[in-house]
């Protein structure tokens, strides 16, 4: 065994040594920009392409009357001006749906650039928030590649919250503001020589990040909330606290009620419950322990078990870590903060897997923060236990080999369904004068939805958005129509509601 152990671990090592920093995050973004090149509009980007007619049910409603589609920044701001009264308080981002919802026509790629950007900027502020000093990269690699892995193994519907237009600026885009937000006060937590304590810009930087990440997503909000103000807490009582922390706060407070207080949030909900039932909880049941164990059930609990390889560095640093106090609080802030985001969705009105997306995003700080306290612990297990060098060698070829293979199904995946999306718009173009058009549907290529789960397109995502319905008056039918300037098309497959769990008989 002693034998096989040193072989194997001997291989893993000349390999890892033979990759840097830069070619792992070149990779990974990569990739996030291949597979967002593939992703065509799909789903909700089609209504946030028309400006948001809140006096006759929004936009993404069945059966609704014409619209109007966006051509210029005042329609956007019209739009969202109507949708904040009438669906949601989600401005900011949904602001940059709808601007690449009018682009993407124009400039097919253009998001493609600018979503696989924030991708690499959420990478590198979490990495920054987990070592404390950006330029720990060129000595963490390890860290770098549990972040890369994190982000693709344990985020919840991968595709709906990181690919997807309207999903990207709502949850990737909101946690890169949020991060950037906290990153600060993390900073200042480690630092007592913080530029930002004696500069002139630090004042105007820190109230646009609290107003954004305050005017984001509401579990993500709450949560970085309070972990701002455990971190202020930790700074009145050590004398450190500094006026731009006080102005973030302010502006953070601004942004978090302006999204808490919007009128169309309890709006949605009214106008659901009456035309779309089959989709809310009724009523008689919100909050309700029936609401609990549904949210439990179909939310909390999925997102949970996916992040439970994220806590194995937490417990073993915890447990076993050389670490300091203050990494271990700094550890247990952010595991908290994740635990947090799941507990608040729990009283959302409909818990979904992908609500709880920037759980698993605190929880990556946490994790890697860990990872890298316990690294040296582990390292010196390594030389001097053969069964833990035999372990180590497996679990990291396991790991790399199946974000491999894994990727490369996506990938297949992901260029069959963008070629059917192709092909479906020749044949629209072909049949513009029928009065009604029928395109085949979405078909994933050889059940390999079934390997990769919600890392790419699923059956029950292409039910629930990724492809267009049956029935012309069905939203998504009834947008791409309007989009494409014709009377109707869709789909030649009856859906099958009765197969999925996410709509249920109450």
């Amino acid at each position: 065994m002693e034998v096989w152990a040193d072989r194997l671990y001997g291989l893993w090592q000349a390999l890892w040594q033979r990759l840097n920093w830069q070619q792992l995050l070149f990779f990974g973004a990569g990739v996030f920009l291949w597979r967002n090149i593939l992703m065509p509009m799909v789903g909700d980007d089609y209504s946030y392409a028309f400006i948001w007619d809140g006096a006759h049910a929004g936009n993404l409603m069945d059966g609704i009357g014409p619209r109007q589609r966006i051509t210029s920044l005042t329609d956007i701001v019209v739009s969202q001006w109507s949708h904040y009264f009438t669906w949601g308080g989600r401005v900011p981002a949904l602001f940059a749906v709808q601007f690449f919802a009018w682009q993407r026509s124009a400039h097919d790629f253009l998001f493609a650039f600018f979503n696989t950007a924030f991708f690499v900027l959420l990478v590198l502020v979490l990495f920054w928030l987990a070592a404390g000093r950006i330029e720990h990269l060129r000595k963490s690699k390890a860290g770098l590649l549990w972040l890369l892995l994190g982000l693709f193994f344990a985020i919840p519907s991968y595709i709906y919250t990181m690919v997807w237009l309207t999903g990207a600026c709502v949850y990737l885009w909101t946690a890169v503001v949020e991060c950037a937000f906290l990153l600060p006060y993390a900073l200042a937590y480690w630092r007592d020589d913080l530029p930002l304590n004696k500069s002139g810009w630090a004042m105007p930087v820190m109230a646009l990040l609290g107003l954004l990440a305050g005017w984001s997503v509401e579990p993500g909000a709450i949560v970085t909330l309070l972990i701002t103000l455990a971190f202020l807490v930790m700074f009145y009582r050590q004398k450190k606290l500094q006026s731009w922390q006080l102005v973030g706060l302010g502006f953070f407070m601004v942004g978090i009620l302006l999204l808490m207080l919007a009128p169309g949030s309890m709006e949605r909900l009214r106008l659901m419950q009456e035309l779309a039932p089959e989709y809310t909880m009724p009523p008689e049941l919100l909050w309700t322990p029936i609401m609990f164990l549904y949210n439990f059930v179909s939310g909390f609990l999925p997102v949970f078990i996916g992040e439970l390889p994220l806590f194995v560095p937490i417990v073993l640093c915890l447990r076993y870590g050389q670490c300091s106090r203050e990494w271990k609080h700094y550890i247990l802030l952010f595991t908290a903060g994740s635990f947090l985001v799941l507990c608040a969705m729990m009283f959302s009105p409909d818990f979904r897997a992908h609500g709880a997306y920037h759980s698993v995003i605190f929880l990556l700080v946490a994790s890697t923060a860990a990872l890298r306290m316990i690294m040296p612990l582990v390292a010196a297990q390594c030389r001097q236990v053969p069964k833990i060098r035999l372990v180590a060698a497996v679990l990291c070829f396991t790991a790399i080999g199946s974000w491999l293979l894994s990727t490369v199904l996506c990938l297949i995946i992901e260029t069959s369904y963008s070629q059917q999306w192709a092909e479906r718009e020749k044949i629209v173009n072909e049949h513009r004068q029928d009065d009604l058009i029928v395109v085949p549907a979405i078909e994933l290529p050889g059940q390999l939805d079934k390997i990769t789960g919600n890392r790419s397109l699923t059956e029950s995502l292409l039910m629930f958005g990724a492809d267009l319905e049956s029935e012309p008056q069905d939203n998504r039918s009834l947008m791409y129509a309007r989009y494409h300037g014709v009377k109707g098309v869709v789909i030649d497959k009856q859906i099958d509601w009765g197969k999925y769990g996410e709509v249920i008989e109450w």
